[in-house]
């Protein structure tokens, strides 16, 4: 089994327990791909989290602590490639923020061989947080040029494109994150709809076509699509992304790997089993891909047949 999303407390100030026992753990639990994928600093104090202004960080810190995580990961992968069933893979989340963080995540790839992939994330739109709560996801909202939850959606699928497409991320990451703090009661005034009744192909063609464009790109360069599982320890039925993206993924030629995005012990793993039966029952996927690394210590991709994994013993934990 393959998870191609993790964090730990050494290294994320809102995750927990340590970056070494949460690869033990995934070892026990008999994964045997891991990606470890913390944070890449960001550039300016603005963007620090509540935890992170507790400790006192600024930029400074954030990167040191980048920058010892890459060198405790590459010693983890060391020690566990090549001497068990785990196999790690060292790669980090994007902070696609802006321009200068796109540019600054292109410069870590570019100077550190070792990496061998990363998860192409959105955070931010206009520099705002978009999943930490509701109340900044408004905020968020209110710098769009019309003010509306469909204005938002417009403008994080545009700057996804610019990620997909500048830096050509290994794994998509939570595809369509954007929703997590929409209120579905709320009536979308374009519409006149309740957010919960929009048909994104039908009443918002323009983002609609947005989020084609950046399925088709991240296919024209072989990168894979997260299905996501922390989505459900959140609140939603089904992992990130929901339904009617994730069809027309599949319907695009479009290729899911799983994560769990863990923060901590307790999330490794967790709701896989449900992700899988999203992927199996719902979507109807046929085959799941997940990186790996060939002889050369090369990043390659692996396709997988559903009706193979499905019979493996991974799942008993969950009975």
């Amino acid at each position: 089994m393959h998870s191609h999303h993790s964090h730990s407390g050494d290294y994320v100030s809102h995750a927990v327990d340590s970056l070494e026992s949460i690869v033990q753990l995934a070892s026990q639990k008999g994964f045997t791909i891991f990606c470890l994928t913390e944070h890449m600093p960001r550039l300016n104090s603005q963007f620090l989290y509540p935890e992170e202004l507790a400790k006192s960080y600024s930029p400074i810190e954030l990167n040191e602590d980048f920058h010892n995580y890459l060198k405790h990961a590459k010693k983890l992968k060391e020690e566990y490639n090549g001497n068990g069933a785990l196999k790690l893979l060292v790669g980090f989340e994007v902070e696609g923020i802006d321009d200068a963080h796109i540019d600054l995540a292109n410069s870590i790839i570019k100077n550190d061989s070792a990496i061998n992939m990363c998860v192409g994330s959105v955070h931010h739109v206009h520099s705002i947080p978009i999943d930490f709560d509701r109340e900044t996801w408004v905020k968020a909202r209110s710098f769009t040029k019309e003010g509306t939850t469909r204005a938002l959606y417009r403008d994080y699928f545009q700057l996804q494109y610019k990620i997909i497409t500048r830096i050509k991320p290994s794994v998509v990451g939570h595809f369509d994150l954007i929703r997590l703090f929409e209120d579905p009661e709320e009536i979308d005034v374009t519409t006149n709809k309740k957010i919960k009744d929009i048909v994104l192909k039908d009443d918002w063609p323009e983002v609609w076509t947005l989020i084609i464009n950046n399925i088709q790109e991240i296919n024209s360069y072989g990168g894979l699509i997260e299905v996501n599982s922390a989505a459900i320890r959140k609140g939603w039925k089904t992992p990130y992304p929901k339904k009617d993206i994730g069809t027309e993924i599949l319907k695009l030629g479009g290729k899911f790997c799983l994560s769990d995005d863990s923060h901590g012990l307790k999330q490794i793993g967790l709701n896989f089993h449900k992700a899988w039966i999203y992927l199996r029952d719902d979507l109807k996927a046929e085959f799941i891909y997940h990186l790996d690394l060939d002889d050369n210590d090369k990043t390659i991709v692996v396709k997988e047949s559903i009706d193979h994994l499905d019979k493996s013993t991974f799942w008993e934990q969950y009975h």
